[in-house]
C-alpha cells in the first residue's frame, strides 16, 4: 500500500518507518502506521498523503494513480530504489519521463 510523506522528516509509528516521498507498506504495516494518533494528525494536516481509494483498491504504485498525482508523487520521492520499482510497472510516457528526470536529479546528472 502506498503512503506519500510530503514532509521533510522520517516518521516512525508502531515500528513502521516512512521516509520522505513515496513508501510502500504491507497491509499490516499500513494499518499499524495510519492507525497511530500522531500519524492521523499528519494525514489531516496534509503532510502524509494516503491515495484516495487506498482502503479498497490497494494502491501500491503510481500506476494506480491518475497521471498528475503519479507525477507529483515521483517528484517528491527521494529513493532511487522506489523510483526504479515504479518504472517497472509504469506504461504512461509522461510518468516514465518524470521518473527518469527524478532519478537523474537525485544522481546529480
Amino acid at each position: 500500500m502506498l503512503v506519500h510523506n510530503k514532509g521533510n522528516y522520517t516518521r516512525v509509528a508502531n515500528d513502521v518507518k516512512v521516509i520522505p516521498g513515496a513508501n510502500t507498506l504491507t497491509e499490516t504495516e499500513f494499518k499499524a502506521f495510519v492507525g497511530h494518533p500522531i500519524i492521523m494528525g499528519l494525514i489531516h494536516s496534509g503532510e502524509m498523503i494516503i491515495p484516495e481509494g487506498q482502503a479498497t483498491s490497494g494502491v501500491s504504485s503510481p500506476k494506480d494513480l491518475d497521471a498528475d498525482e503519479a507525477i507529483k508523487l515521483v517528484k517528491d520521492t527521494f529513493s532511487i530504489e522506489f523510483l526504479e520499482k515504479f518504472k517497472e510497472d509504469e506504461k504512461r510516457k509522461t510518468v516514465l519521463s518524470a521518473i527518469e528526470a527524478r532519478i537523474a536529479e537525485i544522481q546529480g546528472k
